[in-house]
């Protein structure tokens, strides 16, 4: 039985502050078999990712969280980058096109068009995202009612949140065989909410040092 995040950002992305050396070691130490890395609008980071997978001989899935024009969406085995402001349906083809899966992330979030990017025709539905309470319900109704494979991931921007939530399956650790699985629907997720102190932590990392 594998458990993986699916939903990992680092310094890369711009509002992180996790290298990656320190995302892998912190998912290490909490029993993870993997993570996904995925850096908002940007593969810069996987090569680096990739080689210190190897020499921690840890499970890294390549992966980019696009900004659509209809909201965000993980490109899972994808290590080309693919242009923010598509259409959510345009960017499931790139993504598709890279031999990669699309996953709608956190759909219902009061901060994104919280309906357009369902349009398109997702690989899986990220359910559970421990920032989006309300959210998350109505991600899980979704993706019940339109019988859509069902993920969780952390959305980790600190390293301490890794973890937090993703999917357990029985696979080998080959980025393939989970891919096919996550499509088939033979996962189970996992997940636990923010602690208050991680929202804070979030806040105060944002405030300009005077």
């Amino acid at each position: 039985m594998l458990t993986i995040d699916l939903h990992v950002h680092t310094l890369y992305s711009g509002d992180s502050d996790c290298e990656i050396s320190d995302a892998i070691e912190s998912a290490k130490r909490k029993g993870l078999d993997g993570i996904a890395i995925t850096d908002h609008d940007s593969v810069a980071g996987l090569e680096e990712a990739m080689v210190i997978a190897s020499e921690e001989d840890f499970l890294v899935i390549p992966g980019i969280e696009i900004s659509s024009g209809d909201g965000h969406i993980l490109g899972l085995g994808v290590s080309e980058q693919i242009p923010a402001g598509l259409s959510a349906a345009k960017t499931v083809e790139k993504i598709r096109e890279k031999g990669g899966i699309a996953i709608s992330a956190h759909p219902f979030s009061l901060d994104l068009k919280p309906f357009s990017a369902l349009r398109a025709e997702f690989d899986a539905v990220e359910v559970f995202n421990p920032k989006r309470y309300i959210g998350n319900r109505l991600a899980e109704n979704y993706a019940q009612e339109y019988n859509l494979s069902k993920v969780g991931g952390s959305d980790a921007h600190f390293c301490d949140e890794v973890g937090l939530a993703g999917i357990r399956l029985d696979a080998k650790p080959e980025v393939d065989e989970i891919l096919k699985r996550i499509k088939e629907g033979r996962t189970t997720v996992f997940g636990r909410y923010l602690p208050l102190s991680n929202y804070l932590q979030r806040i105060f990392h944002r405030v300009p040092q005077l």
